[in-house]
């Protein structure tokens, strides 16, 4: 396993964490991909439509791994009881839009305050975690 040299600077901290992540999303459209052939083609559906797909094939790809994890094909039994806290829970959440344009000034500067925020936020943490780490030499 190759370890990234450790970042010297909040931005650089900020780009590894980011790059992690956006590992992370890429690997699970990859899982969704191989599972749901819907994502190979553009769907032929409105927009307000096409933006709620991935996130449904996301939530029925993990409620079959849940509850089938065997064969995706074939529920086993249609009487199991669902989690009704998490679906009241799903039911109530809020549920964000698509910009309807490019960014304004004041919301690229808003984002560019957020990411320094969370960079510096981060970097600040990464240095207690360094400062308190007990290094075992042999």
């Amino acid at each position: 396993m190759i370890i990234p040299p450790s970042p010297r600077t909040p931005e650089e901290l900020f780009n590894l964490c980011h790059a992690s992540a956006r590992n992370v999303v890429e690997r699970i459209f990859g899982i969704l991909k191989r599972r749901f052939r819907i994502l190979y083609l553009p769907p032929e559906y409105d927009m307000s439509v096409q933006s709620r797909i991935p996130t449904a094939l996301a939530a029925l790809h993990n409620f079959i791994r849940h509850y089938d994890p065997e064969e995706i094909d074939v529920y086993r039994d249609p009487t199991a009881e669902f989690d009704l806290e998490v679906l009241e829970m799903a039911a109530t959440a809020s549920v964000g839009e698509l910009g309807t344009g490019p960014a304004s000034v004041a919301e690229r500067n808003d984002a560019n305050a957020r990411r320094d925020r969370i960079a510096r936020d981060m970097w600040a943490q990464y240095s207690t975690y360094l400062e308190t780490r007990v290094v075992h030499t042999p």
